[in-house]
C-alpha cells in the first residue's frame, strides 16, 4: 500500500470515534466488508494492528495514539477539498445523517422526507432529535448534519438558507361542544382553556411573548415539551392548542380535529436549514440540503377554512 488517500484516514478517525468497524460505516460512506479490508491494507501498511478488539470495542495501539492527532489535524487542514475527495452515490451510500429538528418537522416534512430517500437512496439510514437550544452546539461538534425549524439564534460559523413562512392557526376536537362553527371569535379562544407547548430555541417560543405584547392572555390548563401525541390529547380533552397552520392542517387530514383560523395577528416566521461550516463543501450533505429544499422551498399558506384538505398541501 504505498500511497494513502484521504478516505483511509477517514476510516482511522472514525474508527477511533466510535470504537467499532460498523460504526464508522455511515461517517465513511462505504460498506463495513470495505472498510474491513481498508483496515486490513492500513495495518499493513503502517506495521501494527492499530485497533486490537476489547469488551469495550476497537481500541487504539499506543501507535495508533500517536497517529490520530496528526490524522485530524489533516482532515481539518483539507477544508473545502474535502468533500471533493469523498464521493456520495445516494443510491448505494450507507451514510447516516443526523438531523435535528423540531417537533413540528417530525411530524409534517420528516414522513414526506422518508418517501424521497425510499427511492432516492434506500440505504441512507436517519436519526432524529428534537431541535433545541443545544443544537448549535451539537452541530459545530459534528454531532448533527442538518437542522430544519427556526433557530432563535445561531453563531457565526453556519450557514441558514430559507424554505416557506409559516403562520399560526388553533385546533379543537372535532366535537368540540362550544365550537359549532366553521369560525371561532377573539371573545371564544379567549374563554376556552389551552394546551400549550413549551420548546425553547424554536419558533413556538415566540407565540406567547407576540400574544402578551397583544395584551392576550390564554388560560393555560396544560404545559407540555412536544407536540408529539398532540392529537390524542386535543380528542381526549375540550382543551384548545395554537399551533403551526401546517400541523394543524396535518391533524385535521384525521377528521377528528378542526382547524380553525386565529381572529387576531400572531407572529409568521421563516423555517429554514441550517448546516455548520464543517459540512458546507461534504458532497453527502449538499445532496441533503437539495433535496429538502427542493421538497420544501416556497410551500404556499395554509387555509385552515379548508380543514385539511390534501390540496392544501401541493407543491
Amino acid at each position: 500500500m504505498a500511497n494513502l488517500d484521504l478516505s483511509d484516514f477517514l476510516i482511522l478517525k472514525e474508527i477511533y470515534k466510535t470504537r467499532s468497524v460498523s460504526g464508522s460505516v455511515s461517517h465513511v460512506g462505504l460498506s463495513q466488508p470495505a472498510i474491513s479490508v481498508r483496515l486490513g491494507n492500513l495495518r499493513t501498511h503502517f506495521c501494527d494492528p492499530l485497533f486490537v478488539k476489547t469488551p469495550e470495542g476497537m481500541m487504539p495501539t499506543p501507535l495508533m495514539q500517536t497517529l490520530i492527532a496528526p490524522i485530524e489535524q489533516f482532515l481539518d487542514l483539507l477544508g473545502p477539498n474535502r468533500g471533493q475527495l469523498v464521493h456520495f452515490d445516494p443510491e448505494s451510500s450507507l451514510r447516516r445523517f443526523q438531523l435535528g429538528l423540531s417537533h413540528v418537522a417530525q411530524i409534517v416534512m420528516l414522513p414526506e422526507l422518508l418517501t424521497i430517500f425510499e427511492s432516492a437512496a434506500p440505504h441512507v439510514q436517519i436519526d432524529s432529535t428534537d431541535l433545541n437550544d443545544q443544537t448549535p452546539l451539537a452541530m459545530a461538534q459534528g454531532e448533527i448534519d442538518l437542522a430544519i425549524g427556526y433557530a432563535a439564534e445561531v453563531n457565526t460559523g453556519f450557514y441558514q438558507q430559507r424554505l416557506f413562512a409559516e403562520h399560526y392557526s388553533c385546533i379543537a376536537r372535532k366535537e368540540h361542544p362550544r365550537l359549532t362553527g366553521q369560525t371561532l371569535s377573539t371573545e371564544q379562544l379567549l374563554k376556552e382553556e389551552y394546551l400549550s407547548l413549551v420548546a425553547p430555541g424554536t419558533g413556538h417560543s415566540l407565540l406567547d411573548k407576540h400574544l402578551h405584547t397583544q395584551g392576550i392572555s390564554r388560560t393555560i390548563k396544560l404545559r407540555v415539551s412536544s407536540f408529539l401525541g398532540l392529537e390524542q390529547m386535543i380528542v381526549a380533552t375540550n382543551l384548545l392548542a395554537i399551533v403551526p397552520a401546517r400541523l394543524a392542517n396535518t391533524l385535521a387530514k384525521s377528521g377528528r380535529v378542526k382547524a380553525f383560523e386565529i381572529p387576531f395577528p400572531t407572529p409568521v416566521y421563516e423555517v429554514r436549514q441550517y448546516w455548520h461550516e464543517r459540512y458546507h463543501h461534504d458532497p453527502a450533505n449538499r445532496w441533503l440540503r437539495q433535496i429538502i429544499f427542493n421538497t420544501f422551498v416556497d410551500l404556499p399558506p395554509v387555509d385552515p377554512a379548508q380543514d385539511g384538505d390534501p390540496a392544501d398541501n401541493q407543491h
